[in-house]
């Protein structure tokens, strides 16, 4: 629709006669009695201030022109995140069953008014906003961005400026890479070496470089985000990526070795010993304080990239797999993952996994993130289990846009081929992944813009309804928006040229873990070929 530029794209929207004057004077106005509305009211009059230059009082029932938010539990959507919005002459109206639905259209209005705004920011207060009436529901529940903080550590600031924009595009989960082998970032009050040690690497010049997140400061940032209707899904890397707490606890390995925290990337064969009751007992520990910290109903283990060269050497191993009936290291994976799974269970929280947690059989109840594809998506489908697809090929925000450029995030389907109308209900949705290995702070901006844009509509608006000239037409009223945010975005494409960079940084990781383990090395050969498709 001409001029109404907002993304995602709503589900059904109609132009009316006439517009509302924003103007000092408005007030905002909601149900007596109702905490959670009132919470939003809060948060949107101050936004609305730095938007649109007016800080709206908040009355039950103001006189002259206002903005309603309602909560009518007889609105029908198909969603709790469904709304309607309606722009009148003298009332703007956001109504919803929940308040996650009046939430979700506050963030359209927040957008109509920013890109009013952004066309004309030195202009006076009073501008005007177009009539028009908006019911919106999203088409998947699971719309995420997966940011790594554990290669490269950032802020408090950069962590809420990540989750503002999330809510302003309507997504709704924040996936946070806490662990991996080059960091440990998140305190752990049993084990204090992990943040005294594991948080740290060698940097440049013999400096030390990294940084962690208090417990303070987690649940400052599960709270800010709980207030913009974000999931934090914190993801505690195990059996593999955990050199960090090696470097830390180093009996919690096959080896018993003392290893350094990882200063390159790659993949590395020191991983939590399987057969060892003192490390399962570790991250039995170390998840007690993560649910505590974490009120998310999902918690994400990793399971990827675990190289078994250790396990199929560790007399511990070696011994759980006969013990518990086991055929191979696959199925010591798969049983690992399991009793943490059984475990978190017991908690009232399920476990998501990257799709190596197929190998050796699905866990219990597990949810399944697809990367290597959407094989991993199917086969979880196929056997009852929900899964979040995100392959490399389109949802990778960390490779180049010689690889993944802006059309190409769009014209992605979350949704694979050949589903079964049932089991396409078990695709819980998508989300971006950033990895930070090649992007500090500063650069993961230009990564993740305009494509999180992109993504943003392709996880809420339905398959039939995009349009890629459409959208391209829309984003570009979003830029001046994306400016006045600060938003340090990228381009939208880049030549092919580029790919050789990207060919030789995957040579390099290809031969180290070929040195450590050749089958892992022929498969993660194989998804490349893949994702150039």
């Amino acid at each position: 629709m001409k001029n109404i530029n907002l993304i995602p794209f709503p589900a059904e929207m109609k132009r009316k006669e006439g517009a509302f004057l924003f103007e000092q004077g408005v007030c905002l106005s909601l149900p007596k009695g109702d905490s959670g509305t009132l919470k939003i009211a809060e948060l949107l009059a101050l936004e609305l201030k730095v938007d649109g230059g007016v800080l709206p009082a908040i009355k039950e029932k103001p006189a002259g022109s206002r903005i309603l938010l309602e909560k009518n539990k007889k609105f029908k959507g198909s969603s709790k995140e469904s709304y309607r919005l309606v722009i009148g002459p003298d009332e703007i109206l956001i109504s919803a069953s929940e308040n996650e639905g009046i939430f979700r259209g506050t963030r359209s209005l927040r957008q109509l008014i920013k890109l009013t705004r952004s066309k004309q920011p030195n202009s006076a207060v009073s501008f005007h906003l177009p009539c028009l009436v908006i019911e919106d529901s999203p088409r998947f529940e699971w719309r995420g961005l997966n940011l790594d903080c554990a290669r490269h550590f950032m802020s408090l600031e950069c962590i809420k400026k990540y989750i503002d924009l999330l809510a302003l595009y309507r997504m709704n989960v924040f996936h946070w890479h806490l662990i991996d082998d080059q960091g440990w970032r998140l305190e752990i009050k049993k084990y204090p070496r992990l943040t005294e040690i594991g948080a740290w690497r060698p940097g440049k010049n013999n400096s030390r470089y990294g940084g962690f997140y208090s417990q303070e400061q987690i649940k400052e940032v599960v709270a800010y985000a709980a207030e913009r209707y974000i999931t934090v899904v914190p993801e505690i890397e195990m059996p593999g990526h955990c050199r960090s707490a090696l470097a830390a606890y180093p009996d919690l390995s096959c080896t018993g070795r003392q290893v350094d925290v990882e200063g390159k990337w790659g993949i590395f064969k020191d991983v939590y010993c399987g057969g060892s009751d003192e490390t399962i007992a570790f991250l039995e520990n170390i998840l007690d304080e993560v649910v505590e910290l974490f009120p998310s109903k999902y918690i994400h283990i990793g399971g990827d990239e675990c190289l078994k060269a250790r396990w199929k050497e560790c007399p511990r191993c070696r011994n759980r797999i006969k013990e518990e009936g086991l055929v191979d290291e696959d199925e010591l994976q798969s049983w690992f993952i399991g009793h943490f799974g059984r475990y978190l269970a017991q908690k009232k929280r399920k476990i998501v996994g990257w799709d190596e947690i197929c190998e050796g059989g699905i866990p219990g109840d597990a949810v399944v993130q697809s990367w290597r594809g959407t094989e991993g998506a199917i086969e979880a489908v196929k056997k009852n289990h929900k899964s979040i697809v995100s392959p490399t090929s389109h949802t990778y925000f960390d490779y180049g846009l010689a690889r993944t450029d802006l059309e190409k995030v769009y014209s992605f389907d979350p949704v694979p081929d050949g589903l079964l109308e049932e089991e396409t209900k078990l695709v819980l949705g998508t989300e971006a992944n950033m990895w930070t290995e090649y992007a500090p702070e500063e650069k993961v901006d230009a990564m993740l813009f305009p494509r999180l844009v992109a993504l943003a509509e392709v996880a809420w608006s339905s398959r039939e309804s995009r349009d890629w000239k459409n959208f391209k037409g829309r984003l570009k009223a979003h830029y001046p928006m994306l400016d006045v945010l600060g938003v340090r975005y990228g381009a939208e494409n880049e030549t092919s040229f580029h790919m050789i960079k990207y060919f030789l940084r995957d040579a390099v990781s290809f031969f180290k873990i070929l040195k450590d383990d050749p089958a892992t090395a022929w498969m993660h050969l194989l998804m490349y070929v893949g994702v150039k498709k």
